[in-house]
């Protein structure tokens, strides 16, 4: 694993020289989707599904059952893509603030108890299932509307 505190003094995620891979993952439960309420920017204070940054030499399906893990504390499978989201992100002045490539994928959980709330993060304000006929209800990331209505979840 790559020691984020080192990558900080070359965080190239504001204003990118090229776009990055983020993964995300979709755990749903009794007609209810898993979400977290993000900390920081891009889209701090939005609520959108678990997920985080490709890392180097990582595969994408690792990626994603590892974030799954950090932002909940559930240990989870994916089961099939869910979509990917292109999230191109611009300032006042017009140039890419941020830009990436996001990779969704259905995930199911393994192990523990199915009925545990999730954990958040300490890159997240909150963590919980969100029926789908409430998602409308939520301040929600436009990434994550773009994939519920292409997925026909909550916004039919």
């Amino acid at each position: 694993m790559v020691n984020k505190d080192k990558l900080t003094a070359f965080d190239t995620r504001k204003y990118p020289v090229r776009p990055h891979v983020g993964v995300g993952i979709l755990l749903i439960r009794n007609k209810s989707l898993l979400l977290v309420k993000r900390k920081y920017d891009p889209d701090a204070g939005y609520w959108s599904i678990p997920g985080g940054h490709l890392e180097l030499g990582e595969k994408v399906i690792t990626a994603a059952e590892r974030e799954g893990f950090e932002e909940t504390g559930f240990k989870v499978k994916v089961t099939k893509l869910a979509g990917i989201i292109d999230k191109v992100m611009y300032d006042k002045a017009g140039k890419v603030e941020y830009h990436y490539v996001l990779i969704n994928y259905f995930v199911e959980q393994v192990g523990g108890d199915p009925n545990q709330p999730p954990i958040p993060d300490s890159d997240a304000l909150e963590a919980k299932f969100v029926p789908f006929d409430a998602l409308k209800n939520y301040k929600l990331t436009n990434s994550l509307i773009e994939l519920l209505q292409q997925l026909k979840i909550g916004f039919e």
